[in-house]
């Protein structure tokens, strides 16, 4: 049974392998998460519903079926160690006599879990949308799950191996924290002429349903399919509205602003071995300056305003994000697209990102977008997607 304990932890933390983001669009990510300035008609009721009006007098609608992405961030080598600390306790546990050296060191590794974290993202979208320079919409359908894990460690673990003894059964518990956010999505925009200027207004009313985990496991409970079980779950409704604004001046420039999740809205966890958690959905807002030449597109955005996500979490003093991007992409005749980026997180919560990606059109009608984003040896992602424009 004891090496039972803490063998589970490891695979509970996997669970969360699927870490940030609030969608995924093949060509944004592969931007650097760049858009509310710079996307695609098809990825405007996600990234910015004003971009709708972004369109060719040829384009007609489009579709997305589907956007598939996961998103894995484990920078500080959290599951590693999590597996060496195990390998180690079975590796004494068989010896039968462990030396106080031994349990001291064993201690220390036990104690270096503490205060670390393993987050993920994943998402799966459909969007269908008809642009117009007057009067655009798009609906969208996606679900997109925040997880998090981490070691809790109890100290009564630390204070029984340095006394000379390994625990009969360990207080420490892995927890993974996580929502998933389905929406149903419906955007509208239109664009008025400025003088030569184009402004355009969106906006996405959208239904939401939340489900929240709170998964924690010891050595006595543990059952690999409980992850989603009614125990550690709620589930909540609710309405919720982005909006967003854009301009072109001209001169290939376009510059966007948007506002997500106006309605803030907390929910909270159900009670799992003691704790109980809130997450918050709040508003956001974010700014995005794009230059286009046709073949060449530049971009920046920068949230104005951090994301939450859980509140008051046991190892973590702070897991809130601001992130800032860069992206660029080279477009050959319309039929391939490359693209690259970069994303820093201004809270320091997350590390920086790398992305790159590549995008086949054949006949500007049939498109398959890939993109990958890298931060570490242990920190990595991607998105693939499928659409059809005409």
């Amino acid at each position: 049974m004891q090496p039972r304990t803490l063998v589970l932890p490891a695979a509970s933390l996997l669970l969360a392998g699927f870490a940030h983001a609030q969608y995924f669009e093949a060509r944004n990510f592969a931007m650097g998460g760049a858009g509310v300035a710079s996307s695609h008609y098809l990825a405007a009721g996600w990234a910015n519903p004003a971009l709708l009006t972004k369109c060719r007098d040829t384009d007609r609608f489009g579709l997305i079926l589907p956007t598939v992405g996961v998103l894995a961030n484990d920078k500080d080598g959290l599951l590693q160690d999590v597996e060496d600390f195990v390998d180690e306790l079975d590796r004494l546990e068989a010896s039968g006599s462990p030396t106080q050296g031994e349990l001291n060191a064993l201690a220390d590794q036990l104690q270096d879990l503490s205060g670390r974290q393993v987050t993920g993202n994943a998402n799966v979208g459909f969007m269908f949308a008809a642009p117009s320079r007057d009067l655009a919409w798009a609906i969208h359908a996606h679900t997109f799950a925040d997880l998090q894990a981490f070691v809790d460690v109890d100290a009564a673990d630390i204070a029984a191996l340095q006394g000379g003894s390994i625990p009969g059964t360990f207080a420490s518990e892995a927890r993974v924290l996580g929502v998933a956010v389905t929406e149903l999505g419906f955007s509208l925009a239109t664009g008025f002429d400025l003088g030569g200027a184009l402004l355009a207004i969106g906006a996405t009313p959208k239904l939401q349903r939340v489900d929240s985990y709170n998964y924690a496991v010891n050595a006595d409970n543990y059952d690999s399919g409980d992850f989603d079980n009614d125990q550690y779950r709620n589930d909540d409704d609710s309405f919720n509205v982005d909006v967003g604004a854009s301009i072109d001046p001209g001169l290939g420039l376009t510059f966007g602003a948007v506002a997500r999740n106006l309605v803030e809205k907390d929910y909270t966890t159900v009670n799992t071995l003691g704790q109980q958690f809130l997450y918050e959905i709040n508003p956001t807002a974010s700014l995005g300056a794009a230059w286009s030449t046709g073949l060449l597109t530049l971009a920046a955005d920068v949230d104005i305003n951090t994301k939450k996500r859980f509140r008051d979490t046991i190892a973590l003093t702070k897991d809130d994000v601001q992130l800032f991007h860069l992206g660029a992409e080279f477009d050959l005749l319309g039929w391939l697209q490359l693209r690259a980026g970069y994303q820093n997180d201004l809270e320091n919560s997350l590390d920086d990102t790398w992305t790159a990606g590549l995008g086949l059109s054949p006949f500007e009608v049939f498109h398959i977008d890939l993109a990958g984003s890298y931060v570490s040896d242990e920190s990595y992602g991607g998105v693939i997607q499928f659409a059809l424009t005409f």
